[in-house]
């Protein structure tokens, strides 16, 4: 059966409004998790025995299977099973969402991408991560832990994460530029050598909204408010729209840019064709094999009056509301996050959510960039936390896009994107 994924979100969300409020009382369909009195084991922080994780395939499965080992070798009774599932993210959201709306107990813990976190509590799919089911969140980077948090309420525990970098021509540049105003200084360099001055990710699509995201949490703008269904725009969040919008017209940034995602904006700055590149760590290595191999620094993003903002990457993991085991999965949950768990991620060529790997000398002697990630990390900034996402992220990056491509006039991009993130859930 194929499924159309916008719809089946919206029903979703709707069906369970109600049941946010009462998240503590859901169990499976069956009778096995409640006692005479009628309370289910997820609500008194009971059930345990062996469970199920799911997650989409990814290079990254490989540090899971290392803490599901070493949690099976620790505990044989309630052994823990790694189901993966489909590389695509509507596949992925299909198959969990099948299982939730059947309440089925199939699935114990879900990963789910930090986009999709807030949709998946509100949809009653997740405990809420408090009273029997609270873990331990010190020594987490903290906009990991803002990620997992909706409404007020941990719903899902950081697993990895991610932030992204600004590259720099070591060879025309003298050190990275901390601020816009300081990158622009040196934007004559790149006219002079007949390149581009900066590049990042502009096309009509989630990375523009990363991008824009990133830019307006610099200027301390913002595009949805804390109850994740109202629109919050603000003067900062034209300023910093209109700051995109004014860095295309003058040439800061390409035309060319509104064409590239992630690969092109990275083939571009690898062919020598960028003084300045904002993309994610992994061009790190990979640029390794480029024209300009040992010319390239990185450094955390621009802001305005100083180092700027990171959108954050990664997923996170919930517990089924409908487990019949939700005890031995929250206790899985802060196993995942042990200094020896989190290094299995940065082993992996992943971003751990736990501060303290980011310091230890062996990880950093074989990932050297891993001091700049942790700076990036430890000022990055979730993206807009709703749980209509897909359709709020659409309305941000098409009329941003409009505005960039001078289709529409800056305060007519917001007052649109402002009425789609307060209709997003129609």
């Amino acid at each position: 059966m194929v499924l159309n994924t916008k719809a089946v979100r919206r029903a979703a969300i709707a069906a369970s409004a109600a049941s946010l409020l009462v998240l503590t009382a859901c169990s499976s369909d069956s009778d096995s998790g409640s006692d005479s009195s009628g309370t289910t084991a997820a609500a008194a922080g009971e059930g345990r025995g062996p469970i199920t994780i799911v997650e989409g395939q990814d290079p990254l499965n490989a540090a899971l299977e290392n803490i599901i080992a070493d949690w099976n070798a620790e505990h044989p009774d309630e052994k823990v099973t790694f189901k993966p599932l489909a590389k695509e993210a509507d596949d992925q959201y299909a198959d969990i969402a099948q299982r939730m709306q059947a309440k089925s107990d199939e699935y114990d813990l879900v990963a789910v991408d930090v986009t999709n976190t807030a949709e998946f509590a509100a949809n009653g799919w997740l405990l809420p991560l408090e009273g029997d089911y609270e873990i331990a969140t010190e020594g987490l980077l903290p906009a990991t832990v803002e990620s997992g948090t909706y409404n007020g309420t941990l719903f899902a525990a950081p697993k990895n994460t991610n932030a992204a970098f600004l590259y720099y021509r070591t060879d025309l540049v003298d050190k990275a530029p901390a601020t816009w105003s300081e990158l622009q200084a040196e934007c004559p360099k790149a006219v002079e050598a007949g390149i581009d001055c900066y590049l990042g990710q502009f096309k009509d699509y989630e990375g523009l909204t990363v991008n824009v995201t990133e830019i307006v949490n610099a200027f301390g703008g913002s595009f949805v408010g804390s109850d994740g269904l109202s629109a919050d725009i603000t003067d900062k969040t034209g300023e910093g729209l209109q700051f995109i919008v004014d860095r295309f017209a003058d040439g800061t940034i390409p035309a060319a840019a509104q064409t590239y995602t992630e690969g092109e904006s990275q083939t571009a700055f690898g062919d020598g064709k960028a003084l300045f590149l904002r993309t994610w760590p992994g061009f790190y290595t990979d640029g390794e094999s480029s024209s300009i191999a040992g010319n390239y620094g990185i450094a955390v993003l621009p802001g305005v009056d100083g180092p700027g903002v990171s959108t954050l990457g990664g997923y996170n993991v919930g517990i089924s509301a409908f487990s019949d085991a939700p005890a031995t999965a929250r206790d899985f949950l802060e196993f995942m996050q042990t200094r020896k768990s989190q290094t299995y991620y940065a082993e992996v060529g992943g971003a751990p959510v736990l501060a303290e790997v980011y310091d230890d000398p062996a990880i950093l002697e074989q990932f050297p960039y891993f001091s700049t990630l942790k700076e990036a990390l430890e000022s990055a900034k979730p993206r807009p936390s709703t749980p209509y996402y897909s359709n709020v992220s659409t309305s941000i990056s098409s009329n941003s896009y409009a505005a960039i491509r001078n289709e529409k006039t800056v305060e007519q991009a917001l007052a649109d994107i402002e009425a789609g993130i307060e209709t997003a859930g129609n």
